[in-house]
């Protein structure tokens, strides 16, 4: 039996549960950095390297998780069983529709010798509110034992169409997507509801994010970790980590007109090392931030954008991808 699971954290409460078999934990994240339809393709792959490598993530490491990885995936049928263990957020179940996009390409490979299962929930009984499965105990997580249901010959073919459209250059997809029936992944649709809010606003130039985190820098928030907290749990069905989030306050203190304003040391990396002084860190607003915030101004037209959503990236200042909450729907803004 092989365990699929989605982070070390459920990694490490898996393998204390006792449960059987062998535990693989997916490290990439699909939420941040160029994505594409084929990400084994060199390029793709040289892609994300470069992108996490300026993030603090060693190129030896990011390429030995990705290509164990996806080893793993071509010997699938060295097991009898394959459980997928996910979430119902948006870092989560990109990564699910990217790896049953993947096994439907090798299904030739194990049909016939590996029976396939996913386990993907958003709610525990007596864990409120339900953030992910790497809050459970490990006898809550052996609890969940066989609970898990077949993957369908309809679900992995929907996984593959909803990794096309986020993977996609052309956003548009996503939201042809959402007009599909979506009900054999029945979290997908939500999380790509959430995922156009990562597109900067046709009122401001900001995403769902940075609205709420310039409001809250206004309203008081001063320290790092007390803001993550509030704007995570004000965006539970993103499943951002710190480390993304840090990157959010990163792109709003910079550029010729920064909406806030860091005192302190660099933000934390991915390859941050020992304990973390969060009091070292404090946010204030600026001028330009408030008018911002307000709709005064706008964050893309005054400081442009640079940024990978999905298969999207958004460069430049004029005639980005943005999303118009009322009209629930994607333009480019000519200005």
């Amino acid at each position: 039996m092989l365990h699929i699971v989605n982070g070390d954290g459920f990694g490490s409460i898996l393998q204390a549960s006792g449960m059987e078999g062998e535990i693989l934990v997916w490290r990439e994240s699909l939420y941040e950095g160029p994505i594409s339809a084929d990400l084994t393709n060199e390029a793709a792959l040289e892609a994300r390297l470069r992108y996490f490598a300026e993030r603090g993530v060693p190129e030896a490491l990011f390429r030995s998780y990705t290509d164990s990885q996806e080893e793993a995936l071509r010997l699938i049928a060295q097991h009898d069983k394959v459980i997928l263990w996910f979430e119902y957020d948006l870092f989560d179940q990109s990564m699910l529709i990217y790896l049953l996009m993947r096994l439907r390409q090798y299904r030739e490979m194990w049909a016939g010798k590996t029976r396939l299962f996913l386990l993907c929930i958003d709610s525990f009984p007596g864990v409120h509110p339900f953030k992910g499965l790497g809050q459970l105990s490990s006898d809550q997580a052996r609890s969940l034992a066989g609970t898990w249901q077949p993957i369908t010959d309809e679900q992995l073919e929907l996984g593959s169409r909803a990794w096309l459209a986020y993977a996609s250059d052309d956003p548009r997809a996503v939201v042809e997507l959402l007009h599909e029936d979506t009900s054999a992944l029945p979290f997908v649709s939500r999380a790509m509801e959430h995922h156009l809010e990562r597109f900067p606003s046709v009122s401001n130039g900001l995403n769902r994010v940075e609205q709420l985190t310039l409001e809250a820098v206004h309203g008081g928030a001063t320290r790092i970790d007390s803001l993550f907290r509030q704007i995570s749990e004000q965006t539970l069905d993103y499943g951002m980590g710190d480390l993304q989030y840090w990157g959010y306050l990163r792109s709003l203190n910079q550029g010729p007109s920064p909406m806030i304003r860091i005192d302190g040391p660099a933000l934390p990396r991915y390859d941050q090392n020992g304990p973390i002084k969060f009091e070292a860190w404090c946010l204030t607003m600026t001028d330009f931030g408030v008018e911002v915030m307000a709709s005064e101004k706008d964050a893309v037209l005054s400081n442009g954008i640079d940024r990978w959503l999905g298969g999207v990236h958004l460069q430049g200042k004029h005639r980005v991808w943005r999303w118009d909450t009322e009209s629930q729907s994607l333009i480019r803004k000519k200005v």
